[in-house]
């Protein structure tokens, strides 16, 4: 009997030193490092990588998916210095994925499992109203000292991958407003742990499919008109655009704002007049701006600015014209003309290159002109330019043509008035005493000549008209002085008079 309690202990301490054994001789779990998705892969793939098991006799690893909160064997690998596995996902991914890893030995003892590795989904939209892509993931989950930062890189269509942000820890959104419309992005986020290992997300093409804006919007030309400055835009209709809208502001480079808009009828030009100016002492800048049905700006016409004409005289009547150039056609002025207005006539006078910005203009001729004629002389005496586009690769529609201000200049009234005259001259100029009037305006003119006893014996409303020595309309006046009287007003509308004696030979 004790025989056989002995024998029975014996064979319960051995079964129990071999559970104990077995309990205690489990392999050392791997240490995962990473659960990456491959970029572009198609079917996506996932890899996961990781540190082999320090047990000698691991014999491979156990690949388990975390599914619906279950942890799931999905595959085994061998070999204990296998240190990676790819795995491809058999549905388009649309989460986070969690991973688990598993030592076994050659006893086919399991280690412990590992913590879980959650990898990174990326979701993107197009924000078509302002042309941005919106960038959103889920932290990568399962490194036991953190995630350090995030790079997100982007490529296009036919580029390779590059970064273009680099964002902390806590930032798992982003706004990528370098990006152009219509045009394909793939991206994809890449996560560094602080002790650099790296894990990515899932990559996604995005189509920039923003509105489409129009192809050209042309400022034609800025011209005066009177007092107002009409900018002429030629537009392509074939954009999506809910309105356009007209800007001003006081220098090329300056702050533009809306002065009108115009809604989208599909038209093809754009006429705006602009009444709140003065177009003869300053300059305005003009441009067009094209709004999408968002209310978002989607393009901007080249800037168009009036030109600003400038006259003045010196003593030898000659008057001095320049001008500012012309902003901007795309390819530049060809040319000026420059146009007199005399009397309401209108003449060209002169061509200036692009680059010549200023003429002279002397008047010496007019004046005797208008004396040998006797003709009303002007006391206004106007200039303006017209610019003309220079018309190369990439104009639109017909040439532009801009016209500056009319600028003028005033001449104070200059009189000659003789001392004498013969009436009985052989020489028929010199049969008449009249004054040599120069911008004098015509209105309210007048010239009387008075005898010694102060009665009017000669008067005339016209400026080029004189007395010939008859009174009473039969006979000629006797031969001595006489007083004349010339009262007259200059273009300020100030009354001037003149008066003074002659003599008269009358035999």
């Amino acid at each position: 009997m004790n025989w056989f309690k002995y024998i029975l202990a014996t064979l319960l301490a051995a079964t129990f030193t071999q559970v104990i054994t077995a309990q205690t001789d489990i392999p050392d779990s791997p240490i995962f490092t990473s659960a990456s998705i491959t970029p572009e892969s198609e079917p996506t793939t996932v890899v996961l990588k990781w540190s082999p098991s320090d047990s000698l006799d691991v014999n491979g690893y156990i690949i388990y998916q975390i599914i619906g909160g279950i942890t799931e064997a999905i595959d085994t690998v061998y070999g204990r210095l296998t240190t990676n596995y790819s795995y491809t996902l058999s549905n388009i991914i649309t989460k986070s994925e969690k991973y688990r890893l598993a030592a076994f030995d050659t006893q086919n003892y399991k280690s412990r499992i590992t913590d879980p590795h959650t990898t990174m989904f990326l979701n993107i939209e197009f924000d078509k109203c302002n042309t941005h892509v919106e960038l959103e993931w889920s932290s990568y989950e399962g490194w036991p000292n953190g995630v350090k930062s995030f790079n997100i890189y982007r490529r296009t269509e036919l580029g390779t991958y590059i970064i273009i942000k680099n964002l902390s820890a806590d930032k798992l959104s982003y706004i990528d407003v370098s990006v152009d419309a219509n045009q394909t992005y793939y991206y994809y986020i890449e996560a560094i742990s602080n002790s650099n290992t790296k894990a990515t997300s899932n990559s996604v093409k995005l189509l920039t499919n923003a509105f489409i804006a129009p192809q050209y919007m042309s400022a034609q030309d800025a011209s005066v008109d009177g007092n107002n400055i009409v900018t002429t835009f030629i537009l392509d209709n074939s954009g999506e655009v809910l309105e356009y809208r007209v800007q001003r502001a006081d220098s090329a480079n300056g702050s533009y704002r809306t002065i009108q808009s115009y809604p989208n009828t599909e038209q093809t030009k754009i006429r705006h007049i602009d009444h709140d100016v003065n177009a003869n002492e300053y300059r305005y800048y003009y441009r067009l701006v094209a709004i999408n049905p968002c209310g978002v700006v989607s393009a901007y016409s080249n800037i168009a600015s009036n030109i600003l004409l400038n006259v003045i005289t010196d003593e030898n009547l000659t008057h001095n014209i320049s001008w500012t150039d012309y902003y901007a056609w795309p390819n530049g002025v060809n040319d000026f003309k420059v146009y007199r207005v005399f009397n309401d006539t209108k003449s060209e006078i002169a061509v200036n290159t692009a680059s010549d910005l200023d003429y002279s203009y002397n008047i010496e001729w007019y004046v005797d002109y208008c004396h040998e004629r006797k003709i009303t002389m002007t006391n206004k005496f106007c200039y303006y330019v017209e610019a003309y586009e220079n018309e190369g690769a990439g104009s639109i529609g017909s040439q532009g043509v801009s016209k500056s201000n009319i600028a003028c200049v005033n001449h104070y009234p200059v009189i000659w008035i003789p001392t004498a005259f013969n009436a009985t001259s052989l020489n028929a100029e010199n049969r008449e005493f009249k004054p040599i009037l120069s911008f004098v305006e015509s209105e309210s003119y007048e010239f009387a000549v008075y005898d010694k006893w102060g009665q009017k014996i000669f008067s005339t409303n016209e400026t080029y008209e004189g007395w010939n020595g008859i009174i009473d309309h039969t006979r000629l006046a006797p031969s001595q002085y006489y007083i004349y009287y010339i009262t007259y007003f200059d273009h300020q509308g100030a009354e001037q008079i003149k008066t003074g004696t002659f003599f008269l030979f009358a035999e």
